[in-house]
């Protein structure tokens, strides 16, 4: 299994600005989150997990335990209850507000793919592994 942990660099996005509209994104925040080339930084401590996004405009940071609900403000700074998973190389976030949103993290090897799902829209994002 792949390492869950590292930081990681944006390569490519798809669907994004569809994705960040249906969730409910206003029009300037919207185009800001579409062409942001983010950094991820995930990492873990104990049983403690940390993601970290990092862009020129904002960084955020969740801190979280696997199947613990918290709460959660986003980069659009709507405030949502999230609950966070992992399935083998996958860590799965299920937030819930307005909409529910799922994002799926998946790692293999040097890869981070990062899928956005609200209702049938559907965004995908690729990081590659920066090395240590």
């Amino acid at each position: 299994m792949s390492d869950l942990t590292g930081r990681f660099k944006f390569l490519s996005t798809e669907n994004f600005e569809e994705f960040l509209k249906a969730v409910g994104v206003g029009m300037v925040m919207r185009k800001l989150g579409s062409t942001s080339k983010p950094t991820v930084e995930i990492s873990k401590e104990g049983d403690k997990w940390k993601i970290k996004t990092i862009t020129t405009f904002k960084t955020t940071e969740i801190e979280f335990k696997l199947g613990e609900e918290f709460e959660e403000t986003r980069m659009d700074g709507s405030v949502v209850k999230t609950t966070i998973t992992q399935e083998g190389n996958k860590l799965i976030q299920k937030q819930l507000g307005d909409k529910e949103v799922t994002i799926t993290r998946e790692i293999n090897d040097d890869e981070l793919k990062v899928v956005c799902t609200v209702e049938d829209i559907v965004s995908t994002r690729i990081y590659k592994r920066e090395s240590s």
